[in-house]
Order: C-alpha cells, then sequence, then structure tokens
C-alpha cells in the first residue's frame, strides 16, 4: 500500500501544479484538495502559515512550496542519485524563482502600465532566463538539467515556460504583441527539447490530456 497523500491549494495551477506534477510522475495516488476562494477565509486560521499549498504524507504536515516539491522529488527518485545531482537540481528551481518574483507584478498591473511591462518581460527578462537555462542544460550534457537525468529541476522548468507561453496566462491578457511566446524558445534549442520531452513523458501527457480548467482562468 502506497502513502496516504492529501494535497491541497487553490483550484488553479499556480504553486500547486509542479507539486500535482511530481506526485503524478511518481506514481502516486494523492487526493487533490481544491480550496475554492470562497472557503479560504474559513480554512485559512488552520493552516501552517496561513498560505497554501500544504500536504500531508501519512500524517506529516508540510507547507512551503518549494520544501514540498523537494521532500516530494527525495521520496519519488526525482532528486538525482547524489548530493551534487541534488544541488544541481536545486539551483533550477532557485532559478525559476526568479521568474515567479516578477510574474504578479505582470499578472495584476494596471490597465495603463501593463502593455510596457509585457514588453519589458519579454525584450529582456524572458532572454536572461533562458539564455541561464541553456548554459546550464550544456554544461549537464544538452538533455536534463541536473545529473544528467529527469529531477524536480525540469519539471520546475517544464512549469514556468509553460506558463509564458500558455494562451490563457494572465500576465499577457489584453496586452498586444505578445502571441507566439512559445516561439522565442526556438532560440533555445535545448531548453525547447527538455519542454517538449516533460510534456511528452507518458504519465504526464495522460495527465494534462485530463487535466480540467483552474477558477480564476490564467493561473
Amino acid at each position: 500500500m502506497g502513502p496516504a497523500v492529501k494535497f491541497t491549494y487553490f483550484d488553479l495551477l499556480g504553486k500547486g501544479e509542479l507539486i500535482r506534477l511530481l506526485l503524478t510522475k511518481g506514481g502516486v495516488d494523492f487526493e487533490d484538495d481544491r480550496v475554492s476562494f470562497a472557503d479560504w477565509g474559513n480554512i485559512k486560521p488552520t493552516t501552517t502559515f496561513g498560505q497554501l499549498p500544504m500536504m500531508t504524507w501519512d500524517g506529516l504536515e508540510m507547507a512551503q512550496s518549494h520544501a514540498i516539491v523537494r521532500y516530494v522529488a527525495k521520496k519519488v527518485g526525482l532528486a538525482g542519485k547524489t548530493e551534487e545531482d541534488f544541488l544541481q537540481a536545486d539551483m533550477i528551481l532557485e532559478h525559476t524563482n526568479d521568474i515567479w518574483k516578477d510574474m504578479p507584478g505582470l499578472r495584476f498591473a494596471a490597465p495603463d502600465v501593463k502593455q510596457a511591462k509585457a514588453e519589458e518581460f519579454l525584450k529582456n527578462t524572458w532572454p536572461k532566463f533562458l539564455d541561464g537555462a541553456e548554459k546550464m542544460l550544456k554544461m549537464r550534457g544538452g538533455e536534463w538539467y541536473a545529473g544528467n537525468q529527469l529531477t524536480f529541476a525540469d519539471f520546475a522548468m517544464y512549469m514556468v515556460l509553460f506558463f509564458i507561453s500558455w494562451p490563457e496566462e494572465k500576465g499577457f491578457q489584453d496586452v498586444t504583441g505578445c502571441d507566439g511566446r512559445f516561439k522565442l524558445l526556438d532560440n533555445y534549442p535545448l531548453a525547447k527539447a527538455n519542454f517538449i520531452k516533460i510534456q511528452n513523458i507518458p504519465e504526464i501527457k495522460k495527465y494534462l490530456g485530463s487535466r480540467k480548467p483552474g477558477n480564476p482562468p490564467g493561473l
């Protein structure tokens, strides 16, 4: 019998989807507990830090998204074989965090500045981020971000690339000239190939094919 796992997050992708992907790839049968914003006010006081996501694993309660990512990765064999592998993967996880720090300002920008913010992001922030990702792939053999094997780093990068290229991404709604964002990856062939490889993993492909849309959309 596998572990008893309950993952609690809002009914959207956000910070929770990376964890859902790791659990899915790891073959963990988990309860996907999705909290509505209407219910959040009552649930918030019961959480560890007054925020989501949260997860319980055989009764062990945990919070903070990256802490959960690392824990799940180790449990399901996606944390590399050595401490050095884990370090390389963790570097990529933190690299993706640099993008996530910018996303709220883009997603919730006032209408009169959102166009300029989106253009600045795609012109400067995004290429700089991809330069680092492509460099790391070249250093690691060109296929995986850490230890020449599939790790949580590849899934972390997948989620960033997914959001930026996602037609529904809230950060690029109501702006012009941002269509075809995925084409920007053509200048980063290793990162693009890794992205495609992750979404074609059989377990992930099946999950993505049946994934229900979040509420609200675009997040």
